[in-house]
């Protein structure tokens, strides 16, 4: 399938200035002496995620199947991912570049892709409030590796929810799929940002679905996937009333959480819905509008895909610091040490 591929105009709005950020942060930059840590992509996780257990004796009264059925009507399709990676890292700070992408499928099935990126950052406790502004308050008190992790995701959650707000105020009438979940617990610093992206997807009649690979959520401590319904799929199992009961009160759901099996033999996925129809329609119109992969949107694997930093991008963004007299060291690794030779490596 061709994808026809560019890259979001950096003029538009929080993009400039999140670039314009990055660019400053580099003025301290100059004849250090760096480690390369670039192969330690980040699992990105949310920033305060809870384990929630339910009792599958109690709360099974809770948990309400709805089928669905296939849509007819044609609906634009756009999914969004972020990620980031680490470049380098020293004792003063660490070099860090986050990415984006758009995924839309038009109505007539052609598949545009928007890239946004990479933006590339020198993090340092000297600079962290400017950059972070509010958010740098979950910097304090933590040590040299906890404060080069937080300070990553942060980074990806502030470009990410920056994508999702940028989406639903520019399209209309359109399913959103985002990865993760739309839960927040009550020390969450970006609710402000989930509720203004969520009033302007009501204002501008778009339907959010959030697509989780894993999940923290669990059934008398099994995974959420052994919930299973007699009935074939497409369904979705609707969670909402379960969570409620069970989490008391730790974290706040918007919308609706439900377990969707939506292919025949496929995993189940937890999705989290903010919609303006009936769930089971909005899911059908996810089936007629967009491939499934074992269960899972294309448009969401696609737009994990182009928000991936390439081997490519390492080597330009290396090639960058090394302009800057930013001398990369490259310690040896123990495991190529004393395995290389067994492995045939």
């Amino acid at each position: 399938m061709e994808h026809l591929q560019h890259h979001i105009d950096l003029d538009e709005g929080f993009f400039k200035a999140f670039s314009e950020v990055g660019r400053q942060t580099f003025a301290s930059l100059d004849s250090l002496r760096m480690y390369n840590c670039s192969r330690e992509d980040l699992v990105r996780e949310y920033l305060d995620e809870v384990y929630i257990g339910f009792n599958s004796t109690l709360d099974e009264y809770f948990f309400e199947v709805q089928e669905v059925e296939i849509g007819r009507e044609p609906r634009k399709v756009i999914a969004i991912d972020t990620s980031s990676i680490k470049i380098a890292e020293s004792a003063r700070g660490v070099v860090i570049s986050v990415k984006g992408a758009i995924v839309i499928r038009d109505l007539d099935k052609s598949t545009i892709v928007k890239t946004v990126g990479p933006f590339i950052f020198y993090i340092t406790r000297k600079n962290s409030k400017k950059v972070f502004g509010e958010y740098s308050e979950l910097l304090k008190s933590t040590n040299r590796y906890d404060f080069y992790l937080y300070a990553q995701k942060i980074l990806t959650e502030l470009l990410e929810k920056r994508l999702q707000e940028y989406t639903v105020e520019k399209y209309k009438d359109s399913i959103i799929l985002f990865d993760g979940s739309l839960t927040t617990t009550t020390f969450n610093c970006f609710l402000d940002s989930i509720e203004k992206i969520l009033k302007k997807t009501l204002e501008n009649k778009n339907e959010i679905l959030a697509f989780s690979k894993t999940s923290f959520l669990q059934i008398s401590g099994e995974p959420l996937q052994i919930i299973h319904s007699e009935k074939n799929p497409p369904y979705i199992i609707d969670l909402t009333k379960a969570l409620e009961y069970s989490n008391l009160g730790r974290i706040r759901v918007y919308g609706r959480v439900y377990l969707a099996r939506l292919v025949e033999g496929s995993l189940g996925y937890r999705v989290d819905a903010y919609l303006q129809n009936e769930a089971s329609t909005v899911f059908g119109l996810l089936l007629k509008n967009d491939p499934l992969i074992y269960g899972y949107p294309e448009t969401l694997i696609l737009a994990h895909d182009y928000s991936t930093f390439t081997k490519l991008d390492t080597i330009t963004l290396q090639t960058m610091l090394k302009k800057m007299n930013v001398e990369l060291l490259y310690p040896e690794s123990v495991r190529d040490i004393l395995f290389n030779p067994l492995d045939g490596g």
